[in-house]
């Protein structure tokens, strides 16, 4: 088939329109890749079209025209287990308060995708520390809070930055359903939070058996079905140890995975999390003692429950004071300071979460073929003095 000189000029034309993503060669002292290579030094990272293609101890021949970074350490990009960063925004104030429904205690049907906002100036902030993945939850207030979902840290459009919809369904335990909704219908109580809970897991199942023909759709028993079924997580909030007791009763009741939310007493109930194979959504390290269910607190919670050998992940939570976003890397870093051995640290805040979520095979380490979201730094990650030097998403330098 003969192509016009004219349809030639226009083809070239068009493809000199196409960007193309440069390749960017990262040269590192120390690469903690967060998988079987371990610990690489002295060692290099090809990226190419937004991914990794090559680690390697060795020089690695690269295109015309790479870009080359140095560093004294890469990390993975950081993944955030619990924020509320893109859906509770900086300014503390109504128009970017989406967190939490108010009117309603029990949200299944509820998404966090609807309210997550690309442009929040929060998102920047996390990432420029080296939060390039953010598993947002609703406001851990309602008994039933909603549907959780994960974001890349880059993007102007929520669809565009949206790894994964409908990751868990958060469930909210303790204090917090109590003063959100005691003098507004209740509940009021402890037992009634979990009354609540375990009244619509009930109506859930019974919806589930029905005749598919005939059943009448409706939006919060489609989310609690795919919660009993497996399909979506189930995320118990408890700071408590008897709070985090009622969760592992509610989770055997309905045969889910016991997965808890802060655990900020988890250390205390560690035989009983062990022997329920449960995982834990840390407190953030520095969490305020505020309230009686914070009294607990302790700095060593993550070197205590990895001596148990009860899996967790780091989180930066829920704050109700400006800015609202804690720093996953200083919260990393304080529960190295106090114990936890270095290298499990940092897979709690790479590879253990990715795993957790479902997304490993895109994130989570520095490995061949996944997404280039790599952190450089100018020192040791876990130093005070240290400075981040640049974030890669998807292997686009972004801060």
């Amino acid at each position: 088939m003969k192509i016009s000189s004219k349809r030639l000029l226009c083809l070239l034309a068009a493809s000199l329109l196409i960007p193309v993503q440069a390749a960017t060669l990262i040269k590192a002292e120390k690469i903690y890749t967060s998988s079987e290579q371990g610990v690489l030094s002295n060692a290099q990272i090809l990226v190419e079209q937004g991914k990794i293609k090559t680690i390697s101890n060795n020089d690695i021949r690269v295109p015309e025209n790479t870009e080359v970074l140095t560093a004294k350490v890469v990390l993975p990009g950081l993944i955030d287990s619990h924020t509320l960063v893109g859906i509770n925004g900086a300014y503390n104030v109504s128009a970017d308060q989406d967190a939490f429904e108010q009117s309603d205690a029990l949200g299944a049907e509820y998404r966090v995708l609807d309210s997550f906002n690309p442009a929040e100036k929060l998102i920047e902030h996390v990432r420029k520390f080296g939060t390039t993945t953010i598993h947002v939850t609703p406001q851990p207030f309602a008994p039933i809070g909603g549907a959780t979902a994960l974001f890349k840290t880059s993007g102007k459009v929520a669809d565009q930055m949206l790894l994964k919809n409908n990751v868990a369904m958060l469930f909210n335990l303790g204090e917090a359903p109590k003063s959100a909704f005691g003098k507004s219908g209740g509940p009021g109580t402890r037992m009634a939070t979990a009354a609540r809970i375990r009244g619509e897991l009930y109506k859930a199942r019974e919806w589930m058996e029905q005749d598919e023909d005939k059943r009448k759709p409706d939006l919060a028993m489609q989310a609690l079905a795919k919660v009993l079924s497996g399909e979506t997580q189930a995320i118990f909030t408890a700071h408590r140890e008897d709070d985090i007791g009622t969760a592992l009763r509610i989770v055997k009741e309905f045969g889910l995975a016991p997965l808890i939310n802060y655990g900020t007493e988890a250390y205390l109930i560690r035989d009983e999390l062990k022997q329920a194979g449960a995982k834990v959504i840390m407190a953030p390290a520095m969490q305020r003692p505020a309230g009686m269910e914070k009294w607990n607190t302790t700095l060593e919670a993550a070197a205590i429950l990895d001596k148990a050998g009860i899996p967790f992940v780091f989180a930066g939570g829920y704050e109700g004071y400006v800015p609202k976003a804690r720093v996953l890397l200083w919260e990393t870093a304080v529960a190295i300071a106090n114990g936890l051995d270095k290298q499990k640290a940092i897979e709690a805040a790479t590879i253990v979460p990715a795993r957790l979520w479902g997304i490993d095979k895109q994130v989570g380490s520095i490995e061949t073929g996944k997404d280039a979201d790599l952190v450089l730094f100018d020192g040791d990650p876990f130093e005070y003095t240290t400075h981040v030097k640049a974030v890669l998403i998807n292997g686009e330098k972004v801060d």
